[in-house]
């Protein structure tokens, strides 16, 4: 594909009653995403857990999802008072989702697997694009380890590939184990790498995808803290840049389920990037959402054309002119240790002199229109079907 529009999702949270409502969610972006000729499409994370939501039950997430309905956007003044009401009694009961859903995990993990392929195949398959689905923790079918997943699906709402986290985040220790190794996906828009969460914090996760031929990066997260945000928009900018290659990453905002009441809400801007030299102000970002709570669909146009000419007409030719003889002798033996960078430079205890590297063993192009469209919340209640 020569020409692509993409589209990055900048959407909020919600616990919804139903999967038709999910769907009807989902579908305020996918419509606007057609409008906008977009043939990628991509969801932040953690908005996968939209479909999971209806299989939880009981009072305590009952309670959660009548408190969840006021904060809708059209929700009527009775709606609102009976959710603040649900809302501080399951603050009361201390109420925990991540508890509640890691229930559901163990004990409806293939039917919970069955609803979010469905969904997001058949959301693809309608709207005829390559759609990265908002990903979700899900037990692996392997070993039954629960792992925070993303998927991508085809315009024919084929599954093309999935992607596990390979760094689960702090938070996540004890509940999500790590994924297994970064790989490419082939799809028709291109061939992507997907870098979840903390993942796209690190130089070497994009270059190995670089190396194994991708041609786009796409980060997606969910942070509650600004200092988080800024680092994981950062990474992403990084690594297109080290890598030369387009990257759009979407971010979750608003109601956090796994704090009580309406505590470290999700935070973030939604971008879409191309190498330095092809941006309009050579900062890295094609565009941006211009507030960090908000929903909205950004989209830009990539020209795979334009990023062959930059790769050889480059006056900083960054793929073709790698120190790779130096590189490759340290970094390899350097890596075979096995060692982070806190236990090789011992953290604490600092040595006088830094430790010695150890020798190894012998042996201004710019890309079409861009735009930001706001997204209209949901009627109250989601869609009949």
């Amino acid at each position: 594909m020569k020409q692509l529009v993409v589209a990055a999702a900048q959407m909020r949270m919600s616990l919804p009653q139903s999967l038709p409502e999910v769907e009807e969610s989902l579908e305020r972006f996918l419509r606007t995403a057609e409008a906008k000729r977009a043939r990628l499409v991509v969801f932040p994370a953690l908005s996968g857990l939209m479909a999971l939501a209806p299989f939880l039950h009981g009072a305590r997430t009952s309670l959660l999802k009548a408190a969840d309905q006021a904060r809708r956007g059209r929700a009527s003044f009775w709606t609102r008072a009976r959710g603040r009401l649900a809302g501080s009694l399951a603050d009361m009961l201390k109420t925990d989702f991540g508890r509640l859903l890691e229930q559901a995990l163990l004990h409806q993990g293939e039917a919970l697997w069955g609803a979010y392929l469905d969904l997001f195949g058949r959301l693809a398959q309608r709207h005829t694009v390559t759609l990265v689905a908002g990903s979700a923790y899900l037990p692996d079918r392997n070993d039954g380890r629960v792992r925070h997943v993303s998927a991508v699906f085809g315009p024919d709402g084929e599954l093309l590939g999935q992607q596990g986290a390979v760094t689960p985040a702090v938070d996540e220790a004890g509940f999500v184990q790590a994924g297994g190794r970064w790989q490419v996906i082939p799809t028709p828009a291109g061939r992507l790498g997907l870098l979840l969460g903390d993942d796209v914090l690190y130089p070497e996760a994009g270059r190995l995808l670089a190396y194994a031929g991708a041609e786009i990066l796409v980060a997606q997260a969910a942070c509650t803290y600004p200092v988080h945000y800024a680092r994981l928009r950062q990474g992403l900018l990084a690594r297109v840049e080290e890598n030369q290659l387009y990257g759009a990453q979407s971010f979750l905002v608003g109601y956090n389920p796994f704090t009580p009441g309406e505590e470290a809400p999700f935070v973030g801007r939604s971008l879409i990037a191309a190498p330095i030299a092809m941006t309009p102000r050579y900062n890295g970002v094609l565009v941006e959402m211009g507030t960090d709570s908000t929903e909205g669909l950004i989209t830009a146009e990539w020209s795979f054309e334009a990023l062959q000419r930059h790769w050889e007409t480059d006056p900083a030719p960054v793929r073709r002119r790698m120190p790779v003889a130096e590189l490759g002798r340290f970094l390899g033996a350097l890596y075979g240790r096995g060692l982070t960078l806190d236990e090789a430079t011992r953290i604490g205890r600092l040595p006088e002199a830094p430790p010695a590297l150890p020798e190894p063993a012998s042996g201004g192009l710019l890309t079409g229109e861009t735009s930001i469209t706001a997204i209209e919340p949901p009627k109250e209640g989601g869609s009949e079907g």
